[in-house]
């Protein structure tokens, strides 16, 4: 089954962008009359018949529309980037595979990066979708200080914080298993962790410190641990 992305899919005639008519007739070669698949990232898939091959401008007719129902958790993960940007790269391929809802980047006071490519960001989301079969791509949000992320947090998301301190805080599974709420949304600090001033300025607006276990992970893993955590209790 070939998967392409098509955020619009409300008409019965769509045309493929560039790159992806592109990868649709000269990559794998279908032809006039092939059977596609699509996927808008907001739930949808279509079943779709190619009506001009064009390697530019790839047309496609939709047959069927399907609609997939939302996950029954919504985790919000923000992160703080490490220094190598490929280690974030496979952390967003592997937990839109997993099925996250939504990533954000954080500036702390230890962090080794204050910038990111959303763009390319963004693609290795829709690639990881596509692979993975996935009808629902994650929103990926630009780096945010902490503080001003902290302070824009609102609704009724279970707020938690991963923390080194481990002799200080409840395990994520104990959080997750004694919780209701199936709204989740969980910092992850740089490797030098958060510092004490970031930790209680969470805490005062209600985020749970949280340890991932005795093994001390890197940036990418604990989140990437803390991703399929959260699916598995689902």
């Amino acid at each position: 089954m070939h998967v392409f992305y098509q955020p619009d899919i409300s008409n019965n005639n769509v045309t493929l962008n560039e790159e992806e008519s592109k990868h649709c007739t000269r990559v794998l070669r279908l032809k006039k009359g092939d059977i596609v698949h699509l996927a808008s990232g907001g739930g949808i898939q279509a079943i779709a018949s190619i009506a001009d091959d064009n390697p530019k401008k790839c047309v496609l007719t939709i047959q069927e529309r399907i609609a997939h129902a939302p996950r029954p958790t919504h985790l919000h993960i923000a992160i703080a980037p490490t220094k190598n940007f490929d280690r974030m790269e496979w952390f967003i391929e592997k937990a839109t595979e997993i099925g996250i809802e939504e990533i954000t980047f954080l500036e702390c006071e230890h962090s080794e990066r204050n910038k990111i490519n959303k763009e390319r960001c963004e693609k290795v989301a829709i690639s990881a979708m596509k692979q993975s079969k996935q009808w629902w791509l994650p929103k990926i949000n630009d780096i945010i200080p902490l503080k001003k992320f902290i302070e824009s947090t609102e609704g009724n998301a279970l707020r938690l914080m991963a923390w080194c301190e481990t002799n200080q805080t409840d395990l994520l599974n104990k959080q997750l298993t004694n919780s209701p709420n199936h709204n989740f949304t969980l910092l992850i600090g740089p490797e030098g962790d958060f510092t004490a001033w970031e930790v209680e300025l969470a805490k005062a607006a209600g985020f749970i410190p949280i340890s991932l276990g005795e093994n001390i992970l890197r940036t990418e893993t604990a989140a990437l641990f803390a991703c399929a955590s959260v699916k598995i209790m689902s």
